[in-house]
């Protein structure tokens, strides 16, 4: 068994080594996917665009995998909605294995194996699968799909403080084998609001937080874990780290942003949007709603401006930051107005890497990149949603 521990890297820069960022890019659109009227969209889950070109795509609506061609001409949908062999309930992650067999994960924490140019349907594996290979303990969640036929899963190692990679080996017709690749180093900056009663707290995301997230690539191979140190003067920086699992190596890269000042109304207007208060308040912890607020408004750290990237709760995250095949970077700058759609694209190896900031189409919700090919969702008038093929178009030709 393979355990490599990945501490959290402290980085300690000037502002004058900070990478430029600026050149301007924007995305102009080439075509958009051929999907079928039979197949309406609703909310696209997840879009995966493999080595030769094909796309896999999960829709909250459709219960299996839409598959295109590299011509974006709609193929097949693999799956069907079901408890049995092959069947598939709210599917969730998709990825392939190798060239030909695709896996995908659905709310059950089952895993179904298809091959990917028929559809056909070679195995499935459930609960017992995960559980028996790491002794039980914290729910396994299988995530991303390694290149070397092995599928990628996490489970937190001690809750909010050490969260462990783990890689199942799959063949077809055997049962899976479980191996602990990694522990990858968070921190927890959720808000423990103290209950009146003196029997515990109200545990909390904090949306204003700099807590560390997690995004897997495609391969499965790079593992991101953006870290958001408060801003010392200006420029300010966040730190991301790439780590390659299967080497244990680890590459930073400081990337520069100009914080957003943070509102008082702003806190104020989450905090009293909180469905778990209102709870509290039905369970007579709190006496009133607005008892409950202040007990949360109470606890809060907020940092007193805007982290760069928004933050979507502890843990894997699978918007706003998105990593390609070769370990480019995308962070979506969090603008709580909504006015604008930026985004700074770290691509090439280490500190080294070329920073750039890219605009999106406003409105359009970015999905997966694959170096200067960008896929993302966008809605008509009437709300029905559509996936946009676009191109990075050079600022600099």
């Amino acid at each position: 068994m393979i355990k490599v521990v990945l501490p959290a890297v402290a980085v300690l820069a000037a502002a004058a080594n900070l990478p430029a960022q600026e050149r301007r890019d924007t995305l102009v659109e080439v075509s958009r996917l051929a999907v079928p009227d039979s197949v309406p969209l609703t909310y696209i889950e997840q879009l995966v665009p493999v080595a030769d070109g094909s796309i896999y795509m999960l829709d909250a609506r459709t219960e299996g995998v839409l598959a295109f061609g590299p011509d974006g001409a709609f193929r097949q949908q693999i799956g069907r909605r079901g408890e049995g062999p092959g069947e598939l309930l709210s599917p969730w992650r998709l990825g392939l294995l190798g060239r030909d067999t695709l896996w995908v994960a659905d709310a059950r924490r089952r895993v179904n194996l298809y091959d990917a140019s028929t559809g056909e349907s070679l195995a499935d594996f459930g609960l017992a699968t995960w559980d028996a290979a790491t002794a039980g303990g914290e729910i396994v969640r299988p995530f991303a799909a390694l290149a070397n036929h092995s599928i990628m899963a996490f489970r937190w190692a001690e809750r909010d403080v050490l969260a462990e990679v783990l890689a199942f080996r799959v063949e077809r017709g055997a049962p899976p084998e479980g191996a602990s690749l990694a522990l990858l180093d968070l921190r927890d900056r959720s808000v423990a609001a103290p209950v009146p009663t003196g029997d515990g707290s109200l545990q909390l995301r904090n949306p204003f937080s700099h807590s560390d997230m997690i995004v897997v690539g495609p391969s499965g191979r790079r593992v991101a874990v953006i870290r958001r140190p408060r801003p010392e003067g200006s420029p300010a920086f966040f730190v991301a780290e790439r780590h390659d699992v299967l080497h244990g190596i680890v590459d930073t890269v400081q990337v520069s942003y100009e914080p957003r000042r943070l509102d008082a109304g702003e806190i104020r207007a989450w905090a009293e949007e909180l469905g778990p208060v209102e709870r509290m308040v039905e369970l007579g912890v709190f006496p009133s709603r607005a008892s409950g607020v202040e007990a949360v408004l109470e606890a809060l750290d907020a940092p007193g401006h805007h982290p760069p990237v928004e933050n979507r709760g502890r843990g894997i995250v699978d918007e706003g930051v998105l990593m390609d095949r070769e370990g480019g970077m995308w962070f979506q700058l969090y603008n709580p107005s909504g006015g604008s759609n930026e985004w700074i694209v770290v691509s090439g190896e280490g500190g080294a890497g070329d920073v750039s900031h890219v605009a999106a189409p406003e409105g359009s919700r970015v999905l997966a990149v694959s170096r200067d090919r960008v896929w993302a969702e966008v809605r008509d008038a009437f709300g029905v949603p559509a996936v946009q093929v676009l191109r990075v178009q050079r600022a600099d030709g």
